[in-house]
């Protein structure tokens, strides 16, 4: 009897020794949330504000984290006196240019060597080798060539090299989505009277717009932050975004903070707006890829 009347107590114990371990466990992971946001977006939160505040708010103490007379005058500042209009726009254009050619290329590419093995092991190794090119590796060679062909200082010299660059790893991201994708219904297409190029375009690209968007995704913002080729191979006319944040580095004691941190800014703003564009499709492909065998 003294052991039927013990059992309620023991029960009610571990039951609340479960929900104890469970609202600390909850606690741990928002603190550890919260502790992460404030690493990773700390700095960030500090240039967004030093970009809005007034010269004598740089070093004040204390800090000055919001500033009250906030002011848009760093940027229009950096468009006007520090050309930024002409260097977010060659950044946004090479980054769009170069996105889209890695799509054109790398989709019937992937869909090659999915569909029919297309170049067996060889060109999947091909492509491996190719991506872990260190890009420091190619910038000597690539500029002698360039120079002799005179791509340097264009557009197209820049789009060339990016989309080079990103295919191996587009292809190799699209190969397994498309070796995912039901054979079944590509082939229903084809006996309905649809071409090999309008099945793909009509019925496969569809269903794998998800990862479509990881690709493009990832080639936007690998293209729109990098920065060795864009220094090297371009001119007054074609520098980029990351080439300008950088120039203001070296500026000593003279270093204009307010336009270098609205500069940054602007630097990481079209990445966040394309992951938000994108961000249905980019949820979807990430899960698809992680899932798919």
């Amino acid at each position: 009897m003294a052991i039927a009347l013990d059992r309620p107590r023991v029960a009610s114990r571990s039951a609340r020794t479960v929900r104890i371990r469970r609202a600390v466990g909850l606690a741990l992971t928002w603190v550890t949330i919260v502790v992460a946001l404030v690493f990773f977006l700390g700095p960030f939160f500090w240039i967004l504000t030093t970009s809005v505040k007034a010269n004598e708010d740089y070093f004040a103490y204390p800090p000055v984290w919001v500033p009250a007379d906030a002011s848009l005058k760093h940027y229009a500042g950096l468009f006007t006196r520090s050309s930024g209009a002409r260097y977010f726009t060659n950044s946004l254009m090479i980054s769009t240019l170069s996105m889209v050619a890695a799509l054109l290329v790398s989709l019937p590419t992937a869909y090659s060597i999915a569909r029919w093995r297309f170049g067996g092991g060889f060109l999947s190794m091909v492509l491996l080798v190719l991506r872990m090119l260190p890009a420091i590796a190619l910038i000597i060679p690539l500029y002698i060539m360039y120079k002799l062909l005179g791509l340097t200082n264009s557009y197209l010299g820049l789009v060339i090299v990016y989309t080079v660059l990103y295919v191996p790893f587009a292809v190799w991201l699209l190969v397994g989505f498309l070796r995912d994708f039901p054979v079944e219904i590509e082939e229903a297409a084809l006996i309905d009277g649809c071409s090999r190029l309008r099945a793909l375009v009509a019925v496969v690209v569809p269903i794998i717009a998800p990862g479509l968007a990881v690709v493009a995704l990832f080639s936007f913002i690998a293209t729109w932050n990098e920065f060795l080729f864009a220094i090297v191979l371009t001119g007054i006319e074609t520098k980029t975004m990351m080439v300008l944040v950088t120039s203001f580095t070296s500026g000593g004691t003279d270093m204009f903070y307010g336009e270098a941190s609205a500069s940054v800014v602007l630097g990481v703003l079209p990445a966040f707006v394309v992951a938000f564009m994108l961000q249905r499709y980019l949820v979807k492909g990430l899960a698809l890829g992680g899932t798919k065998g």
